[in-house]
């Protein structure tokens, strides 16, 4: 079982392998947010656009939650935006719906990049463990997959990438050389919670998050093992992909 890195959804080859899709900022922190909640499915749009389609055309009788962003804020039509801390508070006052359909800026578009490979999750440090356990009993070799911005690297989602090698080597998982430069390179920065929010804040996208007063949020995200939940991706008889919770 080895681990190697994809620094974007375009370096990412999914055959054969078990992906672990990063987008710590927020997409992936969101969703393991959403299924300890309760969500059963969440459906993925690789742009605002889709998502709205798939809510017309989707045939699902019940309540549907439409949620995302564009340039970090939710549009008006959208029912929620990309805040783990909000949906948390949202179901402290009353249950979510079931379904959600969820179309962000980079992770939504990487995790439908990984389609075809045996095995596809979301991971993000506030659910590390449950995902990595999980990943790690399927034995492939595993693709850390970095969401990053609009196609390409960043630095945010190569910071959690280190902190899921470091953990998978625990696991007994032998590291790429790819791995091994992206453990070295941040080791000193993921030792805590509070030195990996620190080095989200300082982050490209850590500092656009930070002008639209997101601060509490990237230290939700750089919290770890906060959910013991984690998901997959399906896809359903229509051709829709979606992560139902494992």
């Amino acid at each position: 079982m080895k681990v190697s890195i994809a620094e974007s959804r375009f370096d990412v080859n999914p055959i054969g392998n078990t992906c672990l899709v990063i987008d710590v900022l927020r997409a992936t922190s969101v969703m393991a947010v959403l299924l300890e909640q309760g969500v059963k499915q969440i459906y993925l749009a690789d742009s605002i656009e889709s998502a709205r389609d798939l809510k017309a055309n989707l045939p699902i009788p019940e309540e549907v939650l439409m949620i995302g962003e564009r340039n970090s804020l939710p549009p008006d039509d959208f029912d929620g935006g990309n805040s783990p801390l909000a949906f948390l508070r949202q179901s402290k006052k009353m249950r979510l719906p079931s379904t959600v359909i969820m179309a962000t800026t980079n992770g939504t578009p990487t995790l439908l990049s990984c389609v075809g490979a045996e095995l596809i999750m979301p991971i993000a440090p506030v659910n590390l463990d449950a995902t990595v356990q999980r990943a790690v009993r399927e034995q492939n070799d595993i693709v850390i997959v970095c969401s990053g911005w609009e196609g390409a690297p960043a630095e945010d989602d190569f910071l959690a990438a280190a902190l899921v090698v470091d953990a998978l080597e625990t696991s007994g998982a032998v590291l790429s050389d790819s791995a091994s430069d992206v453990k070295s390179r941040y080791a000193s920065q993921y030792e805590n919670s509070i030195s990996l929010s620190a080095a989200l804040t300082k982050t490209e996208h850590g500092q656009r998050l930070l002008k639209n007063n997101f601060e509490e949020d990237i230290e939700y995200c750089a919290q770890t093992n906060l959910i013991n939940v984690t998901g997959h991706l399906e896809t359903d008889i229509n051709g829709h992909s979606l992560i139902v919770s494992d």
